[in-house]
């Protein structure tokens, strides 16, 4: 079987929001569970606990309440919710402008979870068993009473942060009982003031388990089982990059249409333009097919993520043995024209695949890998 995992990496904008948190994270979430109900399949929406935890702290209890009360709906509409982790949040200060909208002080030393220690010596698997563990009970003390049989079992690290320090972090999460993870993306390499990503080096299996004594570049038969997020290495996508490259010259000349942006980055410093000019839409467009490196993340272009699901698929689906494919999103990104080409991408995977595919959930991961 080919098992597909819908994610979404449930979080507002780290650097800050033009709009509401409810505008950013609340609506674009429901409407994006609401095709997958259209199409019939189940997401996993893997929230920022963190976040939520430093608003309530901070005395801002009015999101952190909002996004608990759209978890609890969305286990009872047959989806599914896991752990996911950006520490930064843990130090963040908040302000907010008379608009709704909100800025954040981050402290980028601490963006990265194998980075982290406190001043009081705590050491860093102290740490990650701590937050893991509260993450852990904090989504099972809310959910289980909605659906007895809820296990948080699955985790995705914020900004795929893994690194460094892996074998501490898969330890701790093995540790506090998660059997899943989804943080890794196979040949991304990633560098900037704030996060720093080397997958070059993760096996080139479909799924494999991490022996946490031996790090993320050895597959292991027992550990914490990954279900890698869905990406073509270097050089296997150069081509239909070039076709989705000039399919979006040719539009954007034709719309002559601006972006606006919701939020922005963590990266990002002082005041950000709430708009994308037509040139940054283009260079950023060259610097992909240039990289020639693709991380399926839902967008607009739905010939672009079919040929790159088929090419992923078809390189690591083994006769006689199933396949898990982790396919992420961010709500905070999600606009109209992404979520037509959603509904364009899963149809033609079932279409082409027929019987042998099948979206789940994290928890039906679990429980279909045994």
């Amino acid at each position: 079987m080919i098992y597909i995992l819908y994610s979404n990496d449930y979080e507002v904008f780290l650097g800050g929001n033009f709009k509401p948190e409810s505008k950013v994270l609340i609506d674009t979430t429901t409407d994006v569970l609401g095709v997958c109900d259209e199409l019939g399949i189940p997401m996993t929406l893997f929230c920022d606990l963190t976040c939520l935890w430093r608003y309530r702290e901070l005395g801002y209890p009015e999101f952190p309440d909002m996004v608990e009360r759209q978890l609890v709906q969305t286990i009872r509409d047959g989806h599914d919710v896991q752990t996911h982790i950006h520490p930064h949040w843990l130090e963040t200060d908040i302000s907010y402008g008379k608009d709704g909208s909100s800025a954040y002080k981050v402290d980028p030393s601490k963006f990265l979870i194998g980075n982290c220690t406190t001043e009081d010596g705590t050491s860093l698997r102290d740490f990650c068993m701590d937050i893991f563990a509260k993450a852990k009970r904090h989504l099972e003390d809310l959910l289980t009473p909605i659906d007895s049989n809820y296990q948080c079992i699955a985790y995705r690290a914020g900004g795929y942060g893994v690194q460094p320090n892996s074998e501490t972090i898969y330890s701790a999460l093995q540790d506090t009982g998660y059997k899943i993870d989804s943080s890794i993306v196979p040949g991304m390499t990633y560098e900037t003031d704030v996060n720093r990503i080397d997958f070059a080096t993760v096996p080139t299996l479909g799924n494999y388990s991490i022996d946490p004594s031996k790090g993320i570049s050895q597959a292991s038969e027992n550990g914490v089982f990954e279900i890698p997020v869905l990406a073509l290495r270097k050089g296997k996508a150069r081509w239909p990059l070039a076709q989705s490259f000039f399919r979006r010259v040719i539009k954007t000349l034709l719309s002559r249409q601006k972006r606006k942006r919701h939020g922005y980055p963590i990266q990002m410093s002082g005041e950000p333009a709430k708009k994308i000019t037509l040139t940054k839409q283009l260079l950023e467009e060259f610097r992909i097919i240039k990289n020639g490196w693709y991380m399926l993340e839902l967008g607009e272009d739905a010939d672009l993520m079919i040929d790159a699901a088929t090419q992923y698929i078809d390189q690591y689906k083994k006769e006689n043995t199933d396949l898990f494919v982790s396919i992420s999103c961010h709500s905070k990104s999600l606009n109209p024209r992404i979520l037509s080409a959603f509904k364009k991408f899963h149809k033609h995977l079932e279409s082409q695949y027929g019987p042998q595919l099948k979206a789940i959930t994290f928890q039906d991961a679990e429980k279909y890998r045994k």
